[in-house]
This record gives C-alpha cells, sequence and structure tokens, in this order.
C-alpha cells in the first residue's frame, strides 16, 4: 500500500514537491490541510513546484484517514432559484477563506430525495452538513441527532432544530409585512403563496399573515388565500384569478418576489392602480423590486449574510465535532417601505 505521504491523485507525489520545493514532506502536508500556518513565501513555492510536477492533493484519502474533511455539504430546495443561490454564495464565500470547500445538492422539496442526499453526503466525511429545510421526517431527525458532524438549518428560525439553527423566521417576517399594510389602512389583504403542502416556510409565511390579522380583528377570508406553483406565469394567472373573482381587495401580498411582481403585472393588466386601489408587498428584495414603477415594498432577507455566517459557525466549531452548546442566531430581517403601499 502506498504510503500516506505519497498520496497524490496522480504519479506525482507529495515527497516530490517537497523534493522540489526544498522543504520537509510535513510543511507540504500543512500547506494543502492548512494552508494559512504556512508563510506565504514558503505556501507559494509549494504550489509552484505541485504545478510545475501536476501534483493534486488526493482530499478523499486524507478525509477517510482523519476521521473529516475540508469539505462542507450543503442541501437546498432548489439550485436554481436564486434565492438559495445568494446563500450558497455567501457560503461558499466564507468557507473558501478558511479553506473549505463547498458541494451542494439539490432536494427539490421532497423528503425521500433529502435524505438521500444526506446519506451520500456523509459518505464524504464533511465538516459539517448545512440544510435550508428544517422540517424533516422523524427517523431523519434521530439519525442527524446520532452523528458526529455539526448540522446547521438555516432555511427558518424553528423551536427545536436539529442541532444549530441560524436564521430568521418566515412567520414573523410575513406578519411584520401584513403590520404595514395595515397600518396603511388596507383590510382586505390577499396573500398569494406556493402550496403549503410543499413548503414548510410557505406554511409559516401564512400562519404570520393569519396572526397579524387576528391581532387586529379582522377576520380571515379564505378567498383572499391563493395557492400557486412559482414561476411568473403563474403567478401572474394567480393574481389574475384573485383579482377577477368579484371578491372585494385594497392590497395583495406576495409571499416572494415572484407573486409580487407577477401581481403587479396582472393589476396593471386589469387597470388597478397601485397603489391607489391594491397595494402591494413582497417578500424578500431582489433589485428588481427597486427598479420596478412603482418600486416594490419589500421585506429584505439577508440570505448572503446567513451564508457568511453560518461558514463563520463552521469554522468556529473547529474540526467538525458536533459537540458542545447548540446555537440558535437570528439574523432577522428589515421592512424597505416604497412606492407600491
Amino acid at each position: 500500500m502506498r504510503d500516506p505521504a505519497e498520496e497524490g491523485s496522480g504519479n506525482a507525489t507529495i515527497r516530490d514537491v517537497a523534493k522540489r520545493a526544498g522543504v520537509s514532506i510535513m510543511t507540504v502536508s500543512r500547506a494543502f490541510s492548512a494552508p494559512k500556518t504556512v508563510a506565504a513565501a514558503t505556501l507559494l513555492r509549494i504550489e509552484s513546484a505541485a504545478d510545475e510536477i501536476g501534483y493534486v492533493p488526493h482530499r478523499l484519502a486524507g478525509a477517510l484517514r482523519s476521521g473529516v474533511s475540508r469539505m462542507v455539504a450543503a442541501i437546498v430546495p432548489s439550485l436554481e432559484n436564486s434565492l438559495f443561490a445568494a446563500f450558497l454564495q455567501g457560503l461558499s464565500d466564507g468557507l473558501a477563506e478558511n479553506g473549505l470547500l463547498l458541494t451542494a445538492g439539490d432536494a427539490g422539496r421532497r423528503p425521500d430525495a433529502e435524505d438521500r442526499l444526506i446519506a451520500e453526503c456523509l459518505t464524504l466525511k464533511p465538516r459539517a452538513l448545512v440544510l435550508h429545510e428544517t422540517a424533516h421526517r422523524p427517523e431523519t431527525v434521530a439519525r442527524l441527532r446520532r452523528l458526529d458532524v455539526p448540522v446547521i438549518e438555516v432555511g427558518d428560525l424553528v423551536d427545536d432544530p436539529v442541532q444549530h439553527n441560524l436564521s430568521f423566521s418566515n412567520k414573523d417576517a410575513a406578519a411584520a409585512l401584513t403590520r404595514h399594510l395595515l397600518a396603511r389602512g388596507r383590510r382586505r389583504i390577499g396573500f398569494l403563496n406556493l402550496p403549503v403542502a410543499l413548503s414548510t416556510r410557505a406554511g409559516r409565511r401564512l400562519d404570520g399573515y393569519r396572526a397579524a390579522l387576528q391581532e387586529a380583528g379582522i377576520e380571515i377570508a379564505p378567498e383572499l388565500i391563493v395557492e400557486s406553483a412559482g414561476g411568473y406565469e403563474a403567478a401572474i394567472a394567480a393574481a389574475g384569478r384573485l383579482l377577477g373573482s368579484g371578491t372585494e381587495l385594497d392590497a395583495i401580498i406576495g409571499a416572494g418576489d415572484v407573486f409580487a411582481i407577477g401581481a403587479l403585472l396582472a393589476c396593471q393588466k386589469a387597470g388597478r392602480r397601485v397603489p391607489e386601489d391594491i397595494a402591494i408587498a413582497s417578500f424578500d428584495d431582489h433589485e428588481i423590486c427597486r427598479q420596478l414603477s412603482p418600486a416594490l415594498t419589500a421585506l429584505s432577507i439577508p440570505r448572503r449574510e446567513i451564508g457568511l455566517r453560518t461558514a463563520g459557525l463552521i469554522v468556529g466549531l473547529g474540526d467538525g465535532k458536533a459537540a458542545g452548546t447548540a446555537i440558535r442566531e437570528n439574523v432577522g430581517f428589515t421592512l424597505a417601505a416604497r412606492a407600491s403601499s
């Protein structure tokens, strides 16, 4: 069997790198496993030597020997959705600054797919496991709690997380958006949302909307709540159904920018003035919200910041052990009131 010091993904070995760079094998090992511990000039010499002879470190072999790798695994509901992309970018940037790598999987809001991805990720001995979803099968929760690997949930602030929880409250955020419209005299507020059967976050946003209405003494009108698939075409159609139903309406909350933009376009198509006839407010705050006419009132969620903070938490936990006090951090949100409300 090849000595661990020899391991690389090609014919060149770590001994070859050390010889060419004029340093010890231990220094080369540290350069690849903990680059911040090696002097910049020495690190550059080692990297140049490795490039010259075609040496590539065998990361997986190192992970299997040490029991933990430099890789962090993240599982999100969609790799296409820009909301998750912003989070993943922040996570990747924060990890890269500390010599850690990110691998990401798409569970498509399916518990069975999440379970499969968790199992596959664990075979890679990750430094930590980051889950956007916060609702899991009971057997999945039990398994995750037995792991000696940090688990961080980031999609919602929940009362009983698997372990670490760094996020914001979807319920509180939706309630804040509803209160904003109520404070401006709106009483018949429509709510466009993903199907709650497919998204626990959609359910919590609906809970926040209902709670704010009840707090104001306003009866909840089921006909004002419309569920729809994601995407602009579906959002415009859903808003059109709400506007064309004959139901009295003076505001619409889009539980996501796509829904709010769909509502704005549907209002313009139907000749309904925004905000004179119908106020519109959005959950999330992409740049497009500020560029529309009228500009959309929106909740701003610091998704990239959540990613960066998650990376900081992982780095702070050290060698991938799950031991220690569980951390639960509320990153909050801000409301940007604009012309649409």
